[in-house]
């Protein structure tokens, strides 16, 4: 303990590391942080058995005579139980808005750019009149009125609102609490969407190809002709080609680079930073995988990516005269339920197709065991899976 004096406090250096406390024998309990960079008095006592310390004011805006005058009513409250730290968090939580949250929230979570954008648009389009709202003033019964102008809709956004915000509202929950890590907030309002039932049922895709002779002579028939796109037409025939054949998500196979396949073992591989579990894959290809890539090989090899310079955009047009040809609303993900309907057709295990698309195993512990890399215990099932297309391609 030092007896603090103005010419003291002015003179101390700043800290090389970390932060010095130094505390005043004068007035016990009062003292300087001394950091890298600044210098702050502070007060610390106990309160209600727990020690607490309250920062007063940084040295360069107050005098030693000012800091112990406001230390001696700091220790005073403290003595009292007035416990300021707690009072300060519980004023945070008042003035939050759900704008901050939204901002804290994203900015915290190690999420893929367009993740974030996805969660960042959602609040934005369906709360964002609520963005300078402070979340004390977002009530249950506000949110359920809320809930109800997006199930008129659409019940799908509805859905999707109600998880988004969900996630947005336990962040900030968690992150602004008392000094013993209690929650200050209230729970998250959209809790009675769940309470009362209303939300909406999910309703998962059953589409997927059935006919698939109808299906490559709707897409070997298919003719674009484009002065600004050359070549568009063949090149979505091979893409979709690819995702019926490999099961592939439409960003992976859009975002394959030459430098993630390998013709000479005939594998590819989506990588960390394009798989939706965040884990890399690495796939064989089947005979008439490789004879697509070879083939796009010879016209963009020496590009970066195997559609060319650039990743494969979205072909909304083609897709449509496609549609057309079809004679139903066909969308890529169906080409992808459509390769899984195969490989249970086909009676392939379990392990093998949760491996093939690359989903996450989840809480299954066995699956957890079943840690195989080697792309070529699933060499025969792609290949399987290839020949049974084209064996209905030709019935």
């Amino acid at each position: 303990m030092t007896k603090l004096t103005a010419q003291y406090v002015r003179d101390l250096p700043f800290s090389l590391s970390g932060q010095t406390l130094i505390t005043d024998d004068a007035l016990p309990g009062f003292g300087i942080r001394v950091g890298a960079a600044s210098k702050s008095y502070f007060a610390e006592s106990r309160v209600k058995g727990r020690t607490r310390r309250v920062t007063i004011g940084r040295v360069d805006t107050l005098t030693l005579a000012e800091a112990r005058r406001l230390a001696m009513k700091a220790l005073s409250e403290m003595a009292d139980g007035k416990d300021r730290n707690a009072e300060l968090r519980r004023e945070r939580a008042k003035l939050m808005t759900l704008g901050q949250a939204i901002d804290g929230w994203l900015g915290e979570r190690r999420l893929r750019a367009s993740t974030s954008a996805t969660y960042r648009s959602t609040m934005s389009r369906e709360f964002g009149d609520w963005s300078d709202m402070e979340l004390r003033r977002i009530t249950p019964k506000l949110f359920q009125a809320r809930f109800a102008q997006i199930m008129d809709r659409t019940p799908a956004g509805a859905a999707l609102a109600v998880r988004t915000f969900k996630s947005c509202w336990n962040w900030a929950r968690a992150d602004i609490t008392d000094c013993d890590g209690l929650a200050i907030l209230a729970e998250c309002p959209a809790d009675i969407i769940k309470a009362k039932k209303l939300m909406p049922k999910a309703k998962r895709k059953q589409t997927f190809v059935s006919d698939w002779a109808t299906f490559f002579e709707a897409l070997d028939g298919l003719e674009i002709n484009s002065n600004r796109h050359h070549g568009a037409g063949e090149k979505f025939k091979v893409f979709v080609e690819i995702l019926a054949r490999t099961g592939m998500r439409m960003g992976e196979a859009s975002n394959l680079k030459w430098a993630d396949v390998d013709m000479a073992s005939k594998t590819f591989t989506i990588t960390a930073d394009r798989a939706k579990n965040g884990e890399a894959l690495t796939l064989p290809m089947s005979d008439q995988t490789y004879a697509l890539l070879a083939g796009l090989h010879g016209r963009s090899g020496r590009d970066v990516y195997i559609w060319g310079a650039t990743p494969y955009g979205d072909p909304r047009k083609t897709l449509r005269a496609f549609r057309l040809a079809l004679g139903w609303p066909i969308n890529f993900h169906d080409l992808r339920r459509s390769f899984a309907t195969i490989a249970t057709d086909l009676d392939l295990q379990q392990s093998k197709i949760i491996r093939l698309l690359n989903h996450a195993s989840g809480g299954n512990v066995t699956l957890g065991y079943q840690v195989s890399k080697n792309p070529e215990t699933l060499r025969k099932s792609v290949q399987d899976i290839s020949d049974f297309i084209d064996h209905k391609k030709s019935a």
